[in-house]
């Protein structure tokens, strides 16, 4: 049993190596986005906005279609979002989080507006899917953004290697379901699963 204990107590501290390796290499990453939105402040900068709409656009797209928009009204919804981005880049606060999440924190209120409009419901599961969708191994001004930081490497070892590899490191679907030598729909089943381990751990444990 205390062999078992430690075996645990040793892979939760590898998890965490890692996500505290991957926040390095995000902060360095991140400043250059800082740089771009800085000049969009500032100055209006065109080239410096068109670098943030050609890394961030296709993602925060991808982020709409996850939860079934139509291509249409994702992509509607993605010039809502760089819309915003460019009236309200003055107020991005360096020392209160990432480009990343602050863009995609944008992108999930549009996404938020849009389903009242429509009335559509929201579950306590989606609300947690949107913070994974936003960048997990990121140091997030929210609570519930906080408290996923934490619980990620909770999760079982064969949940937390798929999410690692397409929110950590960002590879799709398909090329994760390669790197680790198993299928598309298992990785799809693991993320829903890794949802809802989440989710039950937000709520006091598995």
């Amino acid at each position: 049993m205390a062999n078992v204990v430690a075996i645990n107590q040793y892979k939760l501290k590898r998890k965490r190596l890692e996500q505290t390796t991957v926040d390095q290499d995000r902060r360095v990453q991140n400043q250059k986005w800082i740089e771009c939105l800085v000049k969009v402040a500032k100055t209006q900068d065109q080239s410096a906005f068109q670098s943030l709409f050609n890394h961030f656009g296709p993602k925060v797209k991808s982020f709409y279609v996850a939860h079934h928009l139509s291509p249409q009204i994702a992509e509607e919804l993605v010039q809502e979002t760089f819309i915003s981005v460019w009236r309200y880049a003055n107020y991005f606060e360096s020392n209160k989080g990432q480009v990343s999440t602050w863009i995609y924190t944008i992108a999930r209120n549009k996404k938020l507006d849009y389903f009242r409009k429509t009335n559509r419901q929201i579950n306590t599961t989606e609300l947690i899917s949107d913070d994974i969708a936003v960048e997990p191994g990121e140091q997030y001004t929210t609570r519930i953004g906080e408290e996923l930081t934490f619980f990620l490497p909770q999760l079982p070892d064969e949940q937390y290697e798929v999410i690692k590899k397409v929110y950590f490191e960002q590879l799709s679907h398909q090329k994760a379901a390669d790197t680790l030598n198993i299928t598309l729909g298992t990785v799809k089943g693991r993320i829903r699963s890794a949802v809802n381990n989440l989710n039950k751990l937000m709520r006091g444990g598995l």
